[in-house]
């Protein structure tokens, strides 16, 4: 018996690390419901682990700090295509204009990039350090209030496609607490 376990856990944890859409199942401590869209997340030592999930075959994005609508803001978004979760890490270039960070010579700076699309609701999930070494990363400050924009779109994976809901909110990662600005 106690061999059949051992066995058990360790096909487990090399399902993890192969497919880690499986490790997805994690308890967030704190969700935001916006429409038809819900953000949730979880801080744990140097990172914040995020859901994002939305009633779209479209991508769905969160951004991290924006200035002035889009500008500056540290903006991750993802899709499902074809079966496969793409994610890519962004930064508000203009008010209403992101681009790779890559391509801005900075990196992608998404973790553990996990994701699925069933009965027209698209879920991303990821992981990123709450401080980055990349300038087109914003660090994230888990005590205090903070800004962040979520959006989804309707129905294209393009990440160039425009958005069918949009709003900003402040919050507080440590406490959950959350007030919609726009």
């Amino acid at each position: 018996m106690m061999k059949m376990m051992k066995q058990f856990v360790l096909i487990a944890a090399a399902l993890s690390v192969l497919f880690p859409a499986y490790a997805g199942a994690m308890e967030y401590q704190h969700t935001l419901e916006a429409k038809d869209m819900t953000v949730s997340w979880s801080i744990d030592k140097d990172q914040i682990h995020v859901r994002l999930t939305a009633k779209t075959t479209g991508w769905v994005s969160i951004g991290f700090d924006p200035e002035s609508a889009m500008r500056g803001a540290d903006i991750i978004i993802g899709a499902v295509k074809n079966g496969k979760v793409e994610i890519q890490d962004h930064y508000g270039v203009r008010s209403r204009a992101h681009s790779q960070d890559e391509k801005l010579g900075g990196e992608n700076n998404v973790l553990n990039p996990a994701g699925e699309e069933v009965d027209g609701v698209t879920t991303i999930r990821f992981s990123r350090a709450l401080g980055s070494t990349d300038k087109w990363d914003n660090p994230i400050v888990p005590e205090g209030t903070s800004r962040i924009m979520v959006a989804y779109g309707s129905g294209s994976d393009s990440f160039n496609s425009g958005h069918r809901y949009r709003g900003v909110y402040d919050i507080n990662y440590s406490t959950g607490e959350t007030k919609r600005i726009k």
